[in-house]
């Protein structure tokens, strides 16, 4: 089913049955996994990294564009029009800024005491590891296409750095299945996995 898009004051809110449903699946199974606490603190990890898009986004005047939810979490859109690419890449990278930061703070409290504060730290530090790969679909992969558009044209730099996305995801794969002989079934790689696959069948 194709998403609905809804105009709210300038910005696209990106909606859908299967995008909402697939959200909430994702929750549900986080928290049949981990316990009721992991829900939450992967849902705040979520909000830190798309906070640090926000913040860096007002700083350089790249505007909101849309946002919407799915099975990969929250998704925000900006609209980079006069935005140099080092100011676009540093809006991108900031996601995964906030995430290492936020880690940082939060292990110099008292929130690894807590129930799911040890959680929030990991996710923190995953989502920020995993969105720096130079992978299509995430924000190291944009952020490299905007450095690399400062030195080519737009279209050679798109082609370079879904060659580069290629290469990339073909080794997580062969890491993740290198993992999973070893050591046996892991749901975040198998996660992962399914996230490249999907991104790489994506039309252009």
């Amino acid at each position: 089913m194709k998403k609905r898009e809804k105009e709210d004051r300038g910005v696209r809110i990106l909606t859908g049955p299967a995008g909402v449903l697939s959200f909430f699946l994702f929750f549900a199974a986080v928290a049949f996994l981990g316990g009721p606490a992991y829900p939450l603190a992967v849902g705040a990890a979520l909000l830190v990294h798309e906070a640090g898009h926000a913040a860096a986004a007002a700083m350089t005047g790249a505007r909101l564009e849309a946002v919407g939810i799915g099975a990969w979490g929250i998704r925000t859109v900006f609209d980079y029009s006069g935005v140099s690419p080092l100011r676009e890449a540093a809006v991108l990278l900031s996601g995964p800024a906030a995430n290492v930061a936020a880690a940082f703070i939060a292990a110099r409290t008292k929130i690894p005491a807590y129930r799911g504060g040890m959680y929030f730290i990991l996710a923190c530090i995953s989502l920020a590891a995993v969105n720096l790969l130079p992978v299509e679909g995430l924000d190291g992969g944009a952020a490299l296409e905007a450095l690399v558009s400062r030195f080519s044209l737009p279209d050679r730099a798109s082609a370079v750095c879904s060659r580069v996305s290629t290469v990339f995801t073909v080794l997580f794969w062969i890491f993740s299945a290198a993992v999973q002989a070893i050591g046996g079934v892991n749901y975040s790689l198998l996660f992962l996995s399914a996230y490249f696959l999907l991104r790489s069948k994506e039309p252009a």
